[in-house]
């Protein structure tokens, strides 16, 4: 390479990095801004946050707004990554919805800055490569949304990272410290959600495989099992509550139908209908699926990303429910498939003076705007700080009351300890004859209930393709009834239920 070349490749590096960089810090910028609007407190949210309120507030690892029987006497139905998280933050910050997205938004940040890092230091990738890849991954419509709605997948997403970066660490490491952190952040990724487990065996099957020592993989089993360690001990080692908790709330978020609707479920089903800006997603799962294919034929002792992308894909497939949300941990596996194909291919950067390009990065950062564009113009009818005074203005002070609804009245429920709170989906635990009064939150009309008022926040009307585009919802309309009778309350629960 001349000296000419040589100035304009490292040219093109130094730029890609500070492009790099900026993006991220725009992207922060305004994830800050309107962390606490898009979305709107919702259930996923409330339903990870609710037993942490409870941890704090009575000491006890419980829920009562989950339906899976016994979580009133202990909560074992979810693992327990992103409830700790959640009590850490309760125990630092006042439980308002900024302060409760805040790490995640930081973590989600930090996990894309590592990536980066990882692509270009650890794996020699060209870093205009390192930041296209980190930046597709940003811009994704699923990644971008779940970076602020606290949900388990942005944990999960860091530690994958992390675990990557120990792993292709380029500095070297003492074998015993680099297998006892592998382990550890594999323990981690075992209490954040059931679906890494596929993950964590192929990992762990292969890095016994790769080099079997047993000092070494001494260390690393030491260190995967310090953290469920630790929580079979919290909870008194009550196996038998913690399988069939766990076991119920699994099966309701399994796969279902026959092998061929799964593979269709898998590769093509799950991306719909949040797909519909960014269409090209199956396609490039099929490439993926492809190239890992290739790189576990031609190098098996070496393709760890393909061989996680195919064994614990294929666990997916079979028994995981087509959600794409599920699919971010997967996702940062192929973004690392596709970095070691182009380092094997020795792939120039292309051209992006070419006319498609720029279409296709309107299209890929069209969700961002929107969705922020969104959340500045219906400020007033999302602010939850709003919605909460609207509520201390109808719920009384004195009593025992129960909320029930809106996932802002769990916001509501943590800062007034005579209040509870339940989803409208899980009344179970929750009796009539228990509380003074009863509120529920919808924005849904009931005629047949006792309504107390409604809250009608100022609006702005706007075109049908932004609320199509921009999707998520407001607290405008949101009615408060009064539930009067054991009937009344019945009759609500009745959908989900079936209660006479």
């Amino acid at each position: 390479m001349n000296n000419t070349n040589n100035e304009h490749f490292l040219r093109g590096k130094i730029t890609a990095t500070r492009v790099f960089y900026a993006v991220l810090g725009i992207y922060l910028f305004f994830g800050l801004i309107n962390l606490d609007v898009i979305p709107i407190p919702w259930l996923d949210e409330a339903a990870c946050l609710e037993p942490a309120v409870l941890w704090q507030r009575t000491g006890y690892y419980i829920s009562k707004a989950w339906p899976t029987p016994g979580t009133e006497q202990i909560f074992l139905s979810y693992p327990p990554g992103i409830m700790m998280l959640h009590r850490l933050t309760l125990s630092v910050f006042p439980p308002d919805v900024f302060w409760v997205r805040l790490p995640f938004l930081l973590i989600h940040v930090c996990s894309a800055w590592l990536l980066f890092r990882i692509f270009k230091q650890n794996l020699k990738l060209d870093a205009r490569w390192a930041a296209l890849l980190c930046l597709y991954f940003l811009f994704d419509k699923a990644v971008f949304e779940i970076s602020r709605s606290v949900r388990s997948e942005v944990i999960e997403v860091a530690l994958l990272v992390a675990w990557i970066a120990v792993y292709t660490r380029v500095k070297p490491m003492r074998n015993g410290l680099q297998a006892f952190l592998l382990g550890l952040l594999c323990g981690a990724m075992l209490l954040t959600h059931l679906k890494l487990l596929p993950v964590v065996a192929v990992i762990s099957v292969w890095y016994a495989w790769q080099g079997f020592a047993w000092p070494r993989l001494s260390g690393y089993v030491m260190g995967m099992v310090v953290l469920p360690l630790c929580f079979l001990i919290f909870i008194d080692f009550r196996i038998t509550e913690l399988y069939a908790q766990l076991f119920q709330h699994s099966m309701e978020h399994s796969a279902g139908g026959g092998l061929h609707v799964r593979i269709y479920n898998y590769f093509i089903g799950r991306f719909y209908p949040v797909y519909k800006e960014q269409p090209w997603l199956s396609l490039l799962h099929g490439w993926v699926t492809w190239l890992a294919w290739k790189q576990f034929r031609a190098q098996p002792k070496r393709a760890l990303p393909a061989a996680v992308w195919l064994f614990a894909g294929l666990v997916w497939l079979l028994f995981l429910g087509p959600y794409y949300r599920y699919f971010l941990p997967m996702y940062v596996v192929g973004l690392w498939i596709v970095a070691n194909w182009i380092n094997e291919q020795k792939r120039l950067f292309p051209n992006l003076k070419r006319r498609y390009v720029w279409p296709l990065t309107g299209l890929m950062i069209f969700p961002f705007v929107t969705r922020h564009a969104l959340g500045l113009i219906q400020r007033p009818e999302r602010d939850p700080k709003a919605a909460l005074l609207f509520l201390e203005s109808q719920v009384p002070k004195q009593g025992k009351i129960l909320i029930y609804g809106n996932e802002i009245g769990l916001y509501y429920a943590a800062k007034h300890h005579n209040v509870d709170f339940t989803h409208t989906t899980s009344p179970d635990h929750f009796g009539f004859g228990e509380y003074d009064s009863i509120y529920f939150l919808t924005d849904v009309p009931h005629p047949e209930l006792g309504i107390r008022a409604i809250y009608q926040p100022k609006q702005y009307a706007l075109p049908d393709w932004m609320y199509v585009l921009g999707r998520g919802g407001t607290f405008a309309n949101m009615h408060v009834y009064v539930i009067r009778s054991e009937a009344e309350w019945k009759s609500v629960a009745k959908p989900f239920y079936g209660w006479d």
